[in-house]
C-alpha cells in the first residue's frame, strides 16, 4: 500500500519530534514509511519509492518542504 503524501509529512514530523531534530533532509518510502538521510540526494529524488523532504523546526511547528 502506498501512503500519501500527508501520512509521510506526519510520520516525519512524529520523528523530528522525538529525537528533537531542528532540521534534516530526508526520503521517505512511499510503502513502509521508512524515514532515511540518503547517501545521494539524486539517486533519492530519481526513485518513484521515495518522496524526498526537508523538515525544519520554526518556533514550536515543523515545516515540510518536497524536494524537486
Amino acid at each position: 500500500m502506498e501512503y500519501n503524501v500527508e501520512e509521510l509529512k506526519k510520520a516525519l514530523i512524529e520523528k523530528c519530534k522525538e529525537e528533537s531534530i531542528i532540521y534534516a533532509l530526508v526520503a521517505i518510502n512511499r510503502y513502509t514509511k521508512e524515514i532515511i538521510l540518503p547517501n545521494s540526494l539524486q539517486d533519492a529524488l530519481n526513485n518513484p519509492n521515495y518522496y524526498v523532504c526537508t523538515c525544519r523546526k520554526v518556533e514550536e511547528k515543523y515545516q515540510i518542504e518536497e524536494e524537486k
